[in-house]
């Protein structure tokens, strides 16, 4: 079933709440990301293994070469190969969680263009995952979250988004175009009211159906939650406050009355500390948004 046809707000909670609980409906892994995946839980993985998935997909290649070109690493042209741009620049592990990341986007097709569009989405989780990952090197308590898996759910968190688009095409074009009519609205709360379920909870049984780490679901279920507790806090925290630095004109969570500074001292992180990363992510935003174009199929 690629979509649901629905008649009203509460069918299509219905239908869709039901269709969660069948895992075999949601979209699977591609082939190329399922892969990696393999790849990524195999203690002997190697570069060269990492190098030969990602020159087997054009549009993968090209990404990674590009990433590993952006100004904020200092190689540009130099990179000519991707074995340059995974050994010299992005290391092992971020490449591999980029590589994951848009190779599993691949089966979840969502339009190129407006706030939800896969152009703004894309921006959006480079820089996500950008800042959490520079936010998590400045931990006073670093062992606390593995940066990998830091970089991976800042990457994914909503990937709920591209989920609703799958199954509901139409009332997904309905909110990017409420959205680009009125950008300063809460889209969580025009998702309760206009739909009965929200991207987090997509974003939690699409990840849990492609059978994450763990630490990644949590940041797609939870990222509105910066009250919530458990093992896996710290890297919900951390996406917290990478969204709401991001978005200083605020983007509403459950937490309002909980202010960044204190998220940011619960994770052991300075005010001073988290500007800086935020400025580092700010100054490649033009890159990040090309890298996110070169995506558009």
């Amino acid at each position: 079933m690629n979509t649901l046809n629905v008649l009203n707000k509460n069918e299509l909670n219905t239908n869709l709440r039901k269709t969660l609980q069948q895992t075999e409906l949601i979209p699977p892994l591609p082939e190329t990301a399922h892969h990696i995946l393999m790849l990524r839980n195999k203690p002997d993985a190697n570069l060269e293994e990492l190098v030969k998935l990602i020159e087997g997909d054009p549009v993968m290649s090209a990404f990674v070469m590009k990433y590993a070109r952006m100004a904020i690493f200092g190689y540009g042209e130099r990179i000519t190969s991707v074995t340059h741009a995974v050994s010299l620049v992005l290391g092992f592990t971020t490449a591999l969680n980029v590589a994951l990341g848009v190779a599993s986007s691949g089966s979840l097709k969502v339009p190129n263009y407006g706030p939800l569009g896969r152009i703004r989405i894309w921006s959006s989780a480079l820089e996500c995952a950008q800042l959490c990952r520079l936010l998590s090197q400045c931990m006073k308590d670093r062992q606390s979250v593995h940066p990998g898996l830091v970089y991976l759910g800042g990457l994914l968190h909503n990937f709920g988004y591209l989920l609703f688009a799958h199954f509901c095409p139409k009332e997904f074009a309905h909110l990017n175009e409420m959205i680009s009519s009125e950008p300063d609205q809460d889209i969580r709360a025009l998702e309760i009211k206009h739909f009965g379920i929200t991207h987090d909870l997509l974003g939690l049984y699409l990840l849990k159906a492609w059978q994450l780490p763990e630490e990644v679901i949590m940041m797609a279920a939870k990222h509105h939650f910066p009250e919530s507790s458990g093992k896996h806090v710290n890297y919900v925290r951390l996406v917290v406050i990478a969204n709401r630095l991001l978005h200083k004109d605020g983007v509403p969570d459950n937490g309002e009355h909980i202010e960044t500074s204190a998220l940011l001292d619960d994770i052991g992180i300075s005010e001073s500390d988290a500007d800086h990363a935020l400025e580092k992510v700010l100054a490649c935003q033009g890159e990040l948004e090309e890298l996110a174009r070169g995506l558009m199929t």
